[in-house]
């Protein structure tokens, strides 16, 4: 079985030992009991609309049963998103695992609006679940990316059957919590463009079904005989080079509304939801996290350090640990972070590789602890979670686990790190520099032009590769730092190994031609052979500098500071290295471009170019701020 941290007195911060090979519980480490699957039932809402539930029972179980939920938009019925595998586990260990098509979705009645209603299915499909005659009344819940969301949205439900979640990769759930609003994808107040393609695939509206109000039985006999799912796009989409290469060009369409014109996609709700704006009302309504939310239950937060919402996975943990309802649940916030990409915490291997970067043996027991999580909270075994630190993260660099009792760590020191240059930072073969000293030395300020009709990319031309650091993982950006309208600050190489773990940010004073324009920081990690990997991004669009919950647009030519949130790592930059800060007003084709009118960049079709200043002299002191942990805190 896997052990926890070892020899670690009762102290804020350790290092997790290697485990032996056989300590690691993978999907293929079935239990005892074989599975029976029961199809399709058929769970009424309180509107009359039923969901199609799966469920898998292990055979032979002679006691009641704790019950592991999914609820996906992605077919219950099919294992690309690995959901079948992972019912089958469990199952086999002595849960039952059920599966659920969201209303709308595949074999569920009703009408599909991305993200509706989650809160009171999830909260009439656990009080079936619980009032089944195989169950205990207690109920999990798990999933990763918008299942997870699905997970969020349950437990405000508080239905007292919910023991307890893992909520992976659910940042999307995150409305105006701590001033985020990274709904749907959201960065900054701008557009994931990358949301078309999900809603063309995923997000279909259309499904071939059988009536509503067909019985069990009836359904049954002929479910073999259709196929639900859209013939155009679909997930298996999501795998396909040429079709993500078709969105990618897409995404130049002005205006943004249209990417989806003549892409032959089915009936969605891509243009709809990205012209409701992020501080709407409107989303509350739909349940996604506010200040106001409040939880009753135990949970256990997945991410990794190269998936988009890894800052919020962590304001998750710390919400719900000061503001859980009961004692009991606020005593049972956990957090784990993986060094890989969105929905591949589990990926971990003995040479874990994330973009193009070895990150090293990074081997972790999740589906052991999933399996020791629910023991506790589904089966009632209090000691099955002994010694399991709060806090469980991967640091980059230095390559191993370690763990902690609260974030961010204890004596963290936010250290300033100052822009400087002679005027001309523009692009890697510039003479941007970053300096711990705030004495002044070089010019006062650099330009460069963001012209919406060809904005700075992170795809890399040679290869049609992603570079974004959560798409792409860690990937060389030395390609696209060739371009003028970006802007490099280096250090100079490191003496001795600087760990930084915990928030970012950076401080930027800024001027423009343009009444708004975008901030695109990304934090790059040089390596001595002169590879440029990234680390994270943060994302701004400057119009709501003053809070996401307002715009405010720029007066031409004044100076204003602008304070870019670039979310959360733990990477080690080696001695020899230099830490880099990329500065760019784009970042296609993940976000939609910055047309400069002051209007709405959605449905908008002309631009005006934005002639961009980073003031960085005494009086405009631009800065990077990085969490350094010191070796004394290991």
């Amino acid at each position: 079985m896997f052990t926890w941290v070892k020899n670690c007195a009762i102290v804020l911060f350790c290092i997790a030992l290697p485990l032996a090979a056989a300590d690691y519980t993978t999907l293929d480490d079935l239990g005892p009991y074989e599975v029976r699957v029961e199809r399709s039932h058929f769970v009424e809402m309180r509107d009359g609309v039923r969901l199609s539930t799966d469920l898998y029972l292990p055979v032979a179980a002679e006691r009641s049963l704790g019950t592991i939920l999914e609820r996906t938009p992605y077919n219950k019925n099919s294992d690309q998103t690995g959901s079948i595998t992972k019912a089958r586990f469990f199952a086999s260990h002595g849960f039952v695992a059920a599966l659920q098509d969201k209303r709308g979705k595949y074999e569920s009645e009703g009408e599909y609006l991305t993200t509706a209603n989650d809160i009171e299915d999830g909260d009439d499909t656990i009080d079936w679940i619980a009032s089944q005659d195989w169950s205990n009344g207690k109920v999990g819940q798990m999933g990763c990316s918008y299942p997870g969301f699905t997970t969020f949205m349950s437990a405000q439900s508080m239905n007292p059957h919910l023991a307890a979640i893992i909520p992976q990769s659910a940042a999307m759930a995150t409305g105006s919590m701590a001033g985020r609003y990274s709904l749907l994808w959201r960065r900054g107040g701008t557009v994931a463009l990358s949301m078309a393609a999900w809603h063309a695939t995923a997000g279909s509206k259309i499904y071939y079904r059988p009536p509503p109000g067909l019985s069990r039985e009836d359904f049954l006999s002929i479910v073999d005989h259709f196929d639900p799912v859209p013939k155009n796009y679909n997930m298996s989409s999501f795998a396909d080079l040429e079709t993500l290469q078709k969105f990618q060009k897409a995404y130049f369409t002005l205006p943004a509304r249209d990417i989806l014109k003549g892409l032959d996609a089915p009936p969605n709700d891509f243009v709809k939801l990205n012209s409701i704006p992020h501080y709407d009302k409107f989303w509350d309504e739909l349940g996604y996290m506010t200040d106001d939310t409040r939880i009753d239950v135990p949970a256990l937060h997945i991410n990794s350090w190269h998936d988009y919402g890894v800052a919020e996975t962590l304001i998750h943990f710390n919400f719900f640990l000061e503001n859980a309802v009961s004692k009991q649940a606020k005593e049972n916030q956990y957090v784990i972070i993986a060094p890989t990409q969105h929905c591949q915490a589990e990926t971990v291997s003995e040479q874990t590789v994330v973009g193009e970067l070895d990150v090293g043996d990074a081997r972790f027991d999740f589906w052991g602890t999933y399996l020791r999580w629910y023991d506790r909270w589904l089966n009632g075994n209090e000691s099955a979670l002994e010694g399991m630190p709060r806090v469980q993260y991967y640091n980059i660099g230095a390559n191993e686990w370690r763990s902690a009792d609260q974030w961010p760590l204890p004596g963290t020191r936010y250290t300033r790190f100052y822009l400087d240059s002679e005027g001309s930072a523009n692009s890697r073969w510039g003479d941007g520099r970053l300096e711990r000293d705030a004495d002044h030395s070089g010019s006062d300020s650099d330009s460069y032009v963001h012209d919406p009709a060809t904005p700075f990319t992170t795809l890399i031309a040679t290869t049609g590769v992603d570079a974004d650091v959560w798409f792409g993982g860690a990937r060389d950006r030395r390609e696209i730092e060739t371009r003028n309208d970006v802007l490099i600050f280096d250090t100079a190489p490191l003496e001795e190994a600087l760990d930084v773990t915990g928030p970012v940010k950076a401080v930027i004073y800024l001027s423009s031609s343009a009444v708004d324009t975008d901030l695109d920081l990304t934090l790059v990690d040089v390596f001595p052979d002169g590879r440029a990997m990234g680390v994270y991004q943060g994302t701004l669009r400057v119009r709501y500098r003053e809070g996401l919950d307002r715009e405010v647009l720029m007066e031409p030519g004044e100076v204003y500071p602008v304070e870019v949130d670039m979310n959360a790592i733990s990477n080690t930059f080696l001695p020899g290295h230099r830490v880099r800060l990329e500065v760019a007003s784009a970042r296609y084709p993940n976000h939609d471009r910055n047309l400069g009118t002051g209007g709405d960049n959605f449905t908008e079709s002309e631009g005006v170019v934005a002639n961009n200043t980073i003031h960085h002299s005494k009086d405009y002191p631009s800065h990077l701020v990085l969490p350094v942990v010191s070796p004394k805190q290991r």
